[in-house]
């Protein structure tokens, strides 16, 4: 039997609920009822009918009052009147409604069993839009499981078949929650943008519960980068909407995260009141995971008030709820509280367990998700780690901890190298584990090198020094009686060992400098800055670190320590470090491994082919918003370098207009050695949103290359090169080689030189740096050379040209840089003109 659901339908009420709340992650998800329009069949009985209607519009009710278990009751009994008469598609969508409120109550699987079964008769009967409501449910499951990749994938979907069928509010309701996922993973930029379009869409369709719901998502979206007065303002706007709206799940969600924001603001008084109300609501409706949500919040108000017992059974009451309706994110979140207070506590032990089985959690997050992505989520994580090295070492598992330290760090950028690292086009490495105590000892001894692992954890540095001998010693550094920041630390030592003249800073920068580059400095000077951080961070490990001068120290940074020119350091005498080191950067121990292992594998596949750039025709950037591109200036200066350089090497040097992007592109794969002296671009391109900062310049191409992607890179023959993201923006040939576009590469060079400005600069995150030497990294390189400033122009000149003529005597590349150094330190004594570059990965 057929029903006419016409006015059935009609009348079903699009719902805003929430599905989850984490303390440090918005919700605020958004489904609605489909309205679906069926044939008329004259032979339906108008009192099954009529008895379908009013069981629907009863369960629509009760679920947006918040009773979810009375709507489960009362949908199961529309489903049954449905099904005796044969009404597929007012089927699929009760099927949509109970998973709904499944996926409300926390039982995901049994959510998803009912999505999908809505799914297939809507994809039978080609209902577009409802298929598209379908998937945005769907895609809301898997964000609450944590599985954030997957919930984007089908967001996606859903966008796409929204648009297509010109479905305003359900492109709004999934632009609203894709944005929440983004916010999950502390992309907030992006999830802000996501949300201003969906709010834009409400805002048109005059639709005021999407617009409720959204504005208390962008409050959350604040409240997560610490603006709580924004937070405030926004989460006021959207309780007025959704208390007039009758929407109790809405208000509920609301009320807590105001509770929060007062929290953070101090005001606990208010933020209990808030939150009490909140639970009231939430246990009124049924709402398991957002009563689980309130209660770690209350915890978190009763832990900042020093109330730590009283914390602890909040947070396990939230816990319980959140294990019940298997939440993973949730459970983490708490998780990770609980470890804080008991750390807290002094309760070393407790807390140990309680932060290890935290971080079990987060990395069950991180498969599947795009590198991207892991960078952004590791970033709402890394607390944990912190955590947990303070426990450990609070009972004296030094080595424990070092390997929690090596845990929670670059693990994105790991799993990317073994992701790309395969022995050919079809193989990849295994997603690797981080390494055990044995295997850093190991990665020690196959570098032959003194591993130095700084870890920044609250109010001190964690440091660890591994000897090739396997010998482990550890130093912690206290940092409370800084009179500064040590981001203001790491700032200001930059700065000291940056000043100086710039390379292109003005068309004649070589030629001004020349006059004075004879003079050479008689008197070493100690610069008060160097030394100060010279005895933060050098002094507490100098009896540790190895006696001759030729033995290599690798120094993992962590967070603003990646600022450091380590070169440059003095001690009390004056002498800089790299007088009595030879040194070298890495992200984290099992980078350093990763690149060793990929600088093995080319040795049985060697090239020939070196490649040497030098003052390309220079692109056009736009360096003042809203004016016309200007060319870069010209570097006569390291064209001859290039040319230098190419001499030694036995090879052409490809200069100005000959070294185009597209052309530097194709050689690039083929090459063992690149060395590019050119423009390196950082801040300036901020108006491209790049996404990962940093450019070289090259020669624009005259015309758009053939097979050019999104990202401005073109597809070569032979598998040399992969399309492009659509964060590599650079536009086809523009001459701006982008950090995103060289992420893209598939290169094969043993080393590569970036003898440019800022090559060594990008965002500093848990992962390290991101910019143009993680980029290269990943796509094959297993050695770079970069600059930490704007480099001097003269001076970079002799500094790269030395380095040559160094690495054909020696080919270990830390050895030959610090002789490099050496060299020009004579005729150029200032740091600014010798200590901008480093080496990052494998030296040998």
């Amino acid at each position: 039997m057929a029903i006419d659901c016409q006015t059935f339908y009609t009348r079903c009420l699009f719902l805003a609920t929430a599905t989850l709340l984490l303390w440090a992650s918005p919700s605020g998800q958004i489904f609605f009822c489909p309205q679906i329009s069926l044939a008329q069949t004259p032979t339906v009985r108008e009192t099954n009918k009529s008895k379908a209607e009013q069981l629907y519009q009863a369960a629509t009710e009760q679920l947006n009052k918040g009773q979810l278990r009375p709507a489960l009751k009362t949908f199961e009994q529309v489903l049954a009147t449905l099904r005796e008469m044969s009404a597929p598609q007012a089927e699929a969508a009760t099927l949509n409604q109970i998973g709904l409120v499944y996926n409300n109550l926390g039982e995901s699987q049994k959510a998803l069993n009912y999505y999908q079964q809505a799914l297939t008769i809507f994809q039978q009967h080609k209902a577009r839009k409802e298929q598209g409501t379908t998937l945005t449910n769907i895609a809301a499951v898997y964000r609450n499981l944590g599985q954030y990749q997957k919930a984007l994938e089908f967001y996606q979907q859903a966008l796409a078949l929204r648009r297509a069928v010109q479905d305003a509010l359900g492109e709004a309701i999934t632009l609203n929650n894709m944005a929440a996922v983004y916010d999950n993973l502390g992309q907030y930029k992006k999830s802000l943008e996501f949300y201003q379009q969906a709010l834009a869409i409400f805002d048109k369709v005059k639709d005021g519960r999407g617009k409720g719901t959204t504005l208390n998502n962008i409050g959350l979206n604040y409240s997560n980068q610490g603006a709580y007065t924004e937070a405030l303002s926004y989460y006021k706007q959207a309780l007025e909407i959704l208390e007039a709206a009758g929407d109790r799940m809405g208000v509920g969600r609301i009320l807590t995260n105001i509770g929060f924001a007062y929290s953070n603001l101090a005001e606990y008084q208010k933020a209990l009141a808030s939150l009490e109300q909140a639970l009231a609501i939430r246990r009124e409706i049924g709402d398991r995971p957002g009563e689980a949500v309130t209660l770690d919040r209350m915890g978190t108000v009763h832990r900042q008030q020093k109330s730590d017992r009283t914390a602890l059974q909040f947070y396990q009451q939230a816990l319980t709820i959140f294990r019940e309706v298997n939440n993973s994110p949730g459970a983490g979140y708490t998780l990770s509280n609980i470890g804080a207070t008991l750390l807290k506590s002094d309760r070393f032990e407790e807390a140990t367990k309680k932060l290890m089985t935290a971080v079990e959690v987060w990395e069950s997050l991180r498969p599947g998700l795009t590198d991207e992505n892991k960078v952004s989520l590791f970033e709402k994580q890394a607390e944990t780690y912190s955590f947990l090295q303070q426990a450990l070492i609070a009972q004296n598992q030094i080595e424990a901890a070092l390997e929690i330290a090596e845990r929670g760090r670059a693990r994105a950028f790991a799993e990317l190298l073994a992701s790309r690292m395969g022995t050919d086009n079809s193989q990849q490495l295994a997603v690797p584990k981080p390494p055990n105590l044995a295997q850093i000892r190991r990665i020690a001894a196959e570098q032959k090198a003194t591993l130095i692992e700084y870890s920044i954890v609250d109010e001190k540095i964690y440091v660890w020094a591994i000897a090739p001998s396997g010998d482990i010693a550890f130093r912690p550094i206290d940092t409370s009686n800084l009179d500064i920041s040590l981001a203001d630390v790491a700032r200001n030592t930059l700065v000291a060992a940056a000043t100086g003249r710039t390379r292109g800073s003005a068309p004649d920068a070589r030629a001004a400098e020349s006059a004075n580059n004879s003079a050479a400095v008689s008197t070493r000077r100690l610069n008060r800055r160097l030394h100060q951080t010279y005895k933060l961070l050098i002094e507490p490990i100098a009896n540790i670190l190895p006696k001759n001068e030729g033995d290599r120290v690798i120094f993992i940074p962590q967070g603003v320590l990646f600022l450091i020119p380590f070169a440059a350091l003095q001690d009390a005498a004056g002498n800089y470090i790299i007088e009595k080191h030879t040194v070298s950067i890495a992200p984290s121990i099992q980078v350093l491994d990763l690149t060793r292992q990929h600088r093995q594998r080319l040795r049985s596949h060697p090239s020939s082919q070196l490649l040497v750039v030098g003052n390309p025709t220079m692109p056009s950037i736009r360096s003042i918003p809203d004016e016309a591109p200007t060319p870069l200036s010209p570097l006569p200066g390291a064209e001859q370098e290039a040319i230098a350089i190419a001499r030694i090497l036995q090879t052409q040097a490809i200069v100005g207009k000959d070294a185009t992007e597209r052309a530097i592109v194709q050689k690039m794969p083929q090459a063992r050695i690149i060395h590019l002296a050119t423009h390196g671009l950082l801040n300036e391109l901020q108006d491209m949103d790049l996404g990962v900062p940093g450019a070289i310049a090259l020669a624009p191409d005259r015309t758009p290359p053939t097979g050019a992607t999104t990202g401005g890179l073109p597809l070569h023959q032979g598998g040399a090169m992969t399309s492009t993201t659509a964060d590599s923006r650079g536009g086809a040939g523009d001459g701006l080689l982008t950090s995103g576009e060289i992420l893209h590469l598939k290169l094969n060079a043993e080393l590569v030189v970036l003898s440019a400005c800022n090559t060594g600069r990008g965002t500093i995150s848990g992962d390290g740096v991101l910019g143009l030497s993680r980029s290269f990294i990943a796509a094959g390189v297993s050695s770079i050379v970069v600059s930490l400033w704007f480099v001097p122009d003269a001076p970079t000149a002799d500094l790269m040209t030395e380095f040559y003529r160094q690495l054909q005597q020696n080919s270990d590349k830390a050895a030959a840089l610090r002789q490099a150094m050496l060299v020009t330190m004579r005729r150029h004594p200032q740091p600014s003109d010798w200590a901008a570059f480093t080496l990052i990965g494998e030296a040998d």
